[in-house]
């Protein structure tokens, strides 16, 4: 019985193991550009401001460089993590299927993205020491510092701010230019308005 059990026990360890460790491959695996690109090829635009981007993306000078998931899951806990990736990625595979990439409002979409799809979480995972440097005598008369100092005391109540609530134009270069160039239907040329004008009819 007791060998049963010390069996049962390195068995039960094993699979444990192999899961922890296969499932934060898969979790890696899905959480940067060619998989989420997957589904989000037909906002291309939006995925290619991310990598002109020389903060938080491939054009960062240094190599810093911020995965999708890194800015666009929230870093709260792994659970909640684990959660909103389930959802949005169902949401997102299933938008990608019935959904017609022309007929969508990119730059209409862009304020609800910006509030529902950036994590505050997130942002601190990397940057939490400016809200401690926001804390510190020696840093207080900054400007940035007096900006963190009330996004600290908003939090909780009706005026509580999100990091994007300032910072709206972090982690996609031009975003908003790319986006209006991308909507603006005027035609360029004698051709196109022929074209159009003929659609029309």
């Amino acid at each position: 019985m007791k060998k049963i059990i010390i069996i049962t026990a390195l068995v039960s360890f094993c699979v444990a193991l192999v899961f922890v460790w296969g499932g934060t491959k898969v979790v890696k695996a899905t959480g940067d550009a060619p998989f989420c690109g997957a589904c989000h090829s037909w906002d291309g635009l939006i995925a290619q401001t991310h990598l002109q981007d020389p903060i938080h993306g491939n054009a960062n000078p240094k190599g810093v460089q911020a995965t999708c998931t890194e800015c666009h899951l929230p870093h709260s806990s792994l659970i909640t993590y684990l959660g909103v990736k389930a959802k949005n990625g169902i949401a997102e595979g299933w938008t990608t299927l019935t959904g017609d990439a022309s007929k969508k409002d990119w730059l209409a979409n862009r304020e609800h993205a910006r509030k529902n799809y950036t994590y505050d979480s997130s942002c601190l995972a990397c940057h939490s020491t400016l809200l401690e440097k926001a804390n510190q005598e020696a840093f207080k008369d900054e400007s940035s510092s007096k900006m963190h100092l009330k996004y600290i005391a908003f939090q909780g109540t009706k005026e509580a701010m999100q990091c994007t609530s300032c910072h709206k134009f972090i982690g996609h270069k031009d975003l908003g230019e790319t986006l209006f160039k991308h909507n603006d239907t005027r035609p360029e040329s004698w051709d196109e308005w022929e074209k159009q004008r003929k659609e029309k009819k």
